[in-house]
C-alpha cells in the first residue's frame, strides 16, 4: 500500500453498523460503494481502493462474522449463510444509504452480491462480480451440478473443521500460493484464515459448493460486470478459462466479462492497476 493510501486508511471510521451477521465500517465522502470480502477474508482485500479509486467515493465496507478475527454470529446457521447476509446487506443499504448503490464483490462475497442484486433490486445500481462463476463448482468440473458436487462438499466441510491448527497452517499456505503471487500478500491471507472461525469457513465453504445460480440470472435485472483473473500457474489455458466464465455467466441480462492476465484469485493484490482501473471505468458508466 502507497503512503496516502496507507494515511486514509487508518483514518478509516470505526464500524457504523453493528449487526447479527456482519458490522460495517465506512470510509471517504462521496458516491456510495459497497465492497464486499470473500471466504475467511477481511475488509483489507480492499485497501488499495482509496489510493487506486480517488477521492470523491464513501466506501462501504461489511466485515462478515466469523472471518479474519471477527467472532462469528450467535445466529449462524450452518449451510444456510450466504441467503441470510444478503438479506442483511440489503437491510444495511436501505438504512444506512437509502437508494440503489454499486457494489463489488470479492469471491464468495460476489455469490452474496448475486443474491443481493436478484432479491433486493432496490438496493443495487450495479453488480460487479471479482473472480468466481455463478457456480463456483464449474472450477472443479465443468459437469458440476449441487447433487452431484453434495457428497465432496460435506467431505470438505468435515475434514476442514477437523483439521488441527498446525494442519490448518499448513493447508492454507499451500492452496494461497494458487490466489496470489506476492508472498507478502500471502501471508496475510493465511493470517485472515487462520484468525476466521474454522467451523464458519468449513460450513460457508460447502454451502457456496452446492449453490448454483445460474438458472437466476435471468431475474437480476440490474447490470452484472464480471472480472476474472488468469495466470499459467494456477488456472487451464484462457480459452479454458473464458469457456467457463462465458457458460457461467450466459443467463445474464445485461453485464460484460473482462479477464484480467498475470493475476490469481486476488486480482486486486496482483494487478492493482488493471483491477481498480476497470472498476474506475464501471462506475464512471
Amino acid at each position: 500500500m502507497q503512503l496516502g493510501s496507507l494515511t486514509r486508511w487508518l483514518k478509516r471510521d470505526t464500524p457504523t453498523w453493528e449487526g447479527e451477521l456482519f458490522t460495517a465500517s465506512t470510509m471517504g465522502r462521496g458516491r456510495d460503494l459497497v465492497l464486499l470480502h470473500g471466504l475467511a477474508a477481511s475488509p483489507d482485500t480492499w485497501d488499495e481502493a482509496p489510493e487506486c479509486l480517488g477521492a470523491g467515493y464513501k466506501l462501504h465496507l461489511p466485515h462478515m462474522r466469523g472471518f479474519a478475527g471477527l467472532g462469528p454470529s450467535a445466529f449462524r446457521d450452518p449451510m444456510n449463510f450466504l441467503k441470510p447476509m444478503a438479506d442483511a446487506l440489503a437491510a444495511y443499504i436501505r438504512l444506512n444509504i437509502g437508494k440503489p448503490v454499486p457494489v463489488v464483490a470479492h469471491s464468495m462475497g460476489g455469490i452474496v452480491g448475486l443474491i443481493l442484486a436478484r432479491d433486493h433490486p432496490d438496493t443495487v445500481e450495479r453488480l460487479m462480480v471479482v473472480d468466481v462463476p455463478a457456480y463456483f463448482s464449474v472450477l472443479i468440473t465443468p459437469f458440476a451440478t449441487p447433487s452431484s458436487m453434495a457428497g465432496l462438499a460435506q467431505h470438505s466441510r468435515r475434514t476442514y473443521m477437523d483439521k488441527s491448527r498446525p494442519q490448518l497452517q499448513d493447508d492454507l499456505r499451500r492452496t494461497s500460493e494458487k490466489l496470489v503471487t506476492s508472498q507478502h500478500q500471502l501471508e496475510r491471507i493465511v493470517k485472515w484464515g487462520m484468525a476466521s472461525d474454522q467451523r464458519t469457513t468449513a460450513d460457508v465453504m460447502a454451502e457456496v459448493m452446492v449453490t448454483d445460480l445460474r438458472g437466476d440470472l435471468q431475474k437480476i435485472k440490474v447490470p452484472v460486470d464480471v472480472i476474472y483473473a488468469w495466470d499459467k500457474a494456477a488456472h487451464p489455458s484462457r480459452l479454458a478459462l473464458d469457456q467457463i466464465y462465458n457458460a457461467a455467466y450466459s443467463g445474464l441480462v445485461q453485464g460484460s466479462k473482462l479477464r484480467i492476465d498475470e493475476a490469481r484469485h486476488y486480482v486486486m493484490f496482483d494487478q492493482p492497476a488493471a483491477f481498480y482501473g476497470a472498476v474506475n471505468q464501471w462506475l464512471a458508466k
